[in-house]
């Protein structure tokens, strides 16, 4: 269902259309009523290149290696599957960031980026005790100026994965 059936357009430019929330109720704010006005955006997707590659595993689900859009890469998740098959890299955390990281790196490279490019990480962890182990593994695939990065832990991840690593990238 298309965001329009819930609300009204109330503002377009450069292909981004600010949406009114139809259901925004009245509320009183310091003894005036005012309208809570409730945003959301649906950006143009003109532009828009699906990025796949053989050299790291097939998305396990409906969605894309990563995108490209204008000067900027969108990575999915990356989890130590071995490229071509539906298995796990092996138990340790240690692999299993390395082969994460040698995914992205993948598809870095299908995009015509790099590591060097990367903007920003998430990392999701199942065990936070890894964190120092997946940090040094980490750090010798961004040596220098590292990107920015977020890392949580998490309750499971896809096929028993321990470490999934996605990214944003410049072009």
């Amino acid at each position: 269902m298309s965001l329009s059936a819930f609300c009204k357009p109330f503002y377009t430019a450069r292909g981004v259309t600010l949406f009114l929330n139809a259901r925004a109720r009245p509320s009183s704010h310091a003894g005036r009523l005012s309208r809570r006005r409730v945003f959301s955006t649906s950006a143009s997707v003109q532009g828009r290149q699906v990025v796949s590659t053989e050299n790291a595993p097939g998305a396990v689900g409906p969605y894309s290696q990563a995108i490209k859009h204008g000067e900027t890469l969108y990575v999915s998740g990356q989890v130590p599957l071995v490229p071509g098959t539906k298995n796990l890299i092996g138990e340790g955390i240690e692999e299993q960031t390395e082969q994460a990281l040698k995914n992205l790196g993948a598809i870095l490279d299908a995009a015509g980026s790099s590591f060097s490019q990367v903007l920003k990480t998430t990392v999701l962890l199942t065990d936070m005790g890894d964190f120092a182990k997946v940090n040094e593994v980490y750090g010798r695939f961004f040596s220098s100026d590292p990107p920015a990065r977020a890392c949580f832990a998490v309750k499971t991840l896809p096929l028993g994965a321990k470490v999934e690593i996605e990214a944003i990238a410049a072009l």
